[in-house]
């Protein structure tokens, strides 16, 4: 369900809240806010913005403060992850070749039972709710384990016939494994990516699985039967809650992680980095759809106005139109009138 506006109503009296404006209404007579509201509305917008200036000041200068000693101790940068792959090329999960499934969902799981789940039970972030119906909506543990069920199956089906090929594994590896048609572990590149490499492939393959899921999301919202097959059940909802983030069908789903690994081949990401892709992939769209505008949010920390973030992401819903790439905004410049 697509809406505009949301309408409470009490014995005499109906509030609509809209996107431009609150009136309030009787049965014939339209009355506008007051001078005194507006000016009351606009001194807590005014707070607000100061607020999330400071707390977003310092979180910048932290994160600078980071890289920089990231830049001057990058050898020792450099040992840790070298020591991370070397535990992980021992354990027997990593090197399963059902981890990548098994981890998104790990972490899809325990981002959004963490984050928004917290995010509603905090009564002081109320006022950082882009609209007033935003909620959480409980979902049963059974319906959860069920959605994870036709989330992994396809995609288990394909890690077992299919031979997972990474860069820097020799291809006589890769003819040695398709001698199995059924897969159980993965041929890992013995070395590690260095710090210039995970950090290039994971900011790269996010920006390009953010460009072309922009030409699938605009067809599905442009073409009637498109939308009406395989998008509108990710529309199909009364208010935005962050389960919505995986309210997809099965096509729209694989679409959506086949992108994802496809822009992560075109980097030949290392599958370090790929494991480093997963949390941040899924966290920004589940942040997308918590309805909350918090201070910290990511699309407010990088400056610029670069990532469209929770608010643009919510409009979309509302209003089916415009900011079609899940994270960053400037092809609704190029393409969009």
């Amino acid at each position: 369900m697509t809406y505009r506006s949301i309408v409470f109503q009490t014995q005499d009296l109906i509030t609509v809240h809209t996107d431009k404006a609150i009136m309030s209404t009787t049965s014939n007579k339209v009355s506008p806010v007051s001078k005194q509201q507006k000016s009351k509305n606009y001194q807590q917008k005014e707070a607000l913005y100061d607020e999330r200036y400071d707390l977003v000041l310092m979180t910048r200068i932290i994160i600078v403060g980071v890289l920089v000693l990231t830049y001057i101790y990058n050898n020792q940068v450099q040992t840790w992850i070298d020591q991370l792959w070397y535990f992980l090329l021992t354990s027997t999960i990593y090197n399963s070749v059902y981890f990548e499934t098994w981890f998104t969902t790990f972490c899809y799981a325990f981002i959004i039972a963490i984050y928004p789940f917290v995010l509603h039970y905090i009564k002081p972030l109320e006022k950082y709710k882009i609209h007033p119906s935003v909620t959480y909506e409980h979902q049963s543990v059974l319906f959860l384990v069920w959605k994870a069920i036709l989330y992994m199956a396809p995609l288990a089906t394909m890690d077992t016939f299919i031979v997972k090929k990474y860069h820097g594994v020799q291809p006589d590896v890769w003819d040695d494994k398709r001698v199995n048609w059924i897969q159980t572990s993965r041929a890992l590149p013995e070395m590690p990516p260095t710090v210039l490499q995970l950090v290039v492939h994971l900011i790269g393959s996010v920006l390009l699985f953010d460009l072309i899921f922009f030409f699938i999301h605009y067809s599905l919202h442009k073409n009637f039967w498109l939308y009406k097959t395989f998008h509108r059940y990710h529309h199909d909802h009364d208010v935005l809650h962050p389960h919505i983030t995986d309210q997809l069908t099965v096509t729209e789903r694989l679409s959506l992680v086949l992108s994802a690994n496809f822009a992560l081949k075109c980097f030949n990401s290392h599958p370090l980095t790929r494991t480093f892709f997963v949390p941040v992939f899924v966290f920004l769209l589940v942040e997308n759809h918590t309805g909350y505008d918090i201070p910290l949010g990511i699309h407010r920390i990088i400056p610029f106005g670069i990532l469209s973030g929770p608010v643009k992401h919510y409009n979309h819903h509302v209003n089916g139109e415009r900011n079609y790439q899940p994270f960053l905004n400037y092809m609704d410049y190029i393409f969009i009138k």
